[in-house]
C-alpha cells in the first residue's frame, strides 16, 4: 500500500524510515496486516503480556500467556484453549469486568491488563488488545514505545525481506538459533551474531539485530529466518 493509505482511520506507514522510527504500535499493526503470519501476531501479543507479567500474578493468567504462544505454534487443542480462556476470565474480579481508567490518576491497573488478556482470546484481531493493555499502565507511552521495539524484533522490516545466504546456515548457527528459540536464551544473541560472522555473514541488518541491546522475544525475525519459520 502507498503512503497515505488508511485502515481503521489510521495512516499506514509507507517507508522503511517510518517503520524504523515509529512509536505507535497501532499504526505498525495496521501496516502489517496481510503482510505477516498469524503466528507472528500471536507471538507479539504473548511478548507484550510477558512484559506485564507482574500485573498478571494469577497462575491462570500466566497460563493464558503460555497458551497464546501455543496457539501461535499450533500446539494447543481447541478444547484446552477454551478451558484456559474460561480460567483467564475467572481470574478477573467481578467488579472489574468493565474496568475503566479514563480520568483516573495514572497508575498500573492490573485488572485492566487482565481484561485485555481475556479479550485477546475472544478477538478476531490478534494482538490489538495486547497493545490496548498499555492503557492500563502508569506510563503507557513508555510501554507503547517498548511494544514498537518488540514489533521490530519480531516482524523485522516489512519493506525489505531479509537476505539470508544458505551458506551462513552452518550447524553452529542453526544450533544456536534453536537453543535461543526453545529456551528463550536471548542472552546468546551476540554469540549468534559471532557465529553468523564466522560463516561469512556481513549483513548489517542481521548483525545489527543480533547485537542490539535490550529485550528480544520469541519470534525474533533473525532467529525465525535461520530456522525457516514464518
Amino acid at each position: 500500500m502507498s503512503r497515505g493509505s488508511r485502515r481503521q482511520g489510521r495512516l499506514l506507514l509507507g517507508s522503511e524510515a517510518e517503520w524504523r522510527s515509529c512509536t505507535d504500535p497501532f499504526r505498525m499493526l495496521d501496516t502489517l496486516r496481510g503482510k505477516a503470519s498469524d503466528r507472528k501476531f500471536r507471538l507479539f501479543a504473548a511478548a507484550c503480556y510477558r512484559r506485564l507479567a507482574e500485573l498478571l500474578p494469577d497462575p491462570r493468567q500466566r497460563r493464558g500467556i503460555e497458551v497464546i504462544e501455543a496457539m501461535a505454534e499450533g500446539t494447543v487443542a481447541e478444547a484446552d484453549r477454551r478451558r484456559v480462556m474460561v480460567e483467564v476470565r475467572r481470574a478477573i474480579p467481578p467488579d472489574d469486568w468493565e474496568a475503566r481508567i479514563d480520568g483516573a490518576a495514572p497508575s498500573d491497573h492490573p485488572h485492566y491488563v487482565a481484561l485485555m488478556l481475556y479479550r485477546e482470546f475472544c478477538s478476531s484481531s490478534t494482538a490489538v488488545h495486547a497493545v490496548h493493555a498499555s492503557a492500563g499502565m502508569a506510563d503507557g507511552d513508555r510501554e507503547r514505545h517498548e511494544q514498537s521495539r518488540l514489533m521490530r524484533c519480531i516482524f523485522g522490516n516489512p519493506f525489505r525481506s531479509p537476505a539470508l545466504d544458505p551458506t551462513w546456515l552452518t550447524p553452529d548457527v542453526v544450533s544456536l538459533a534453536g537453543t535461543i528459540y526453545d529456551e528463550r536464551a536471548f542472552d546468546l544473541m551476540p554469540i549468534l551474531g559471532d557465529a553468523l560472522a564466522a560463516a561469512g555473514c556481513a549483513d548489517d541488518d542481521l548483525q545489527g539485530h543480533c547485537r542490539l541491546p535490550g529485550e528480544h522475544a520469541r519470534g525474533c525475525w533473525v532467529v525465525d529466518a535461520i530456522l525457516g519459520k514464518s
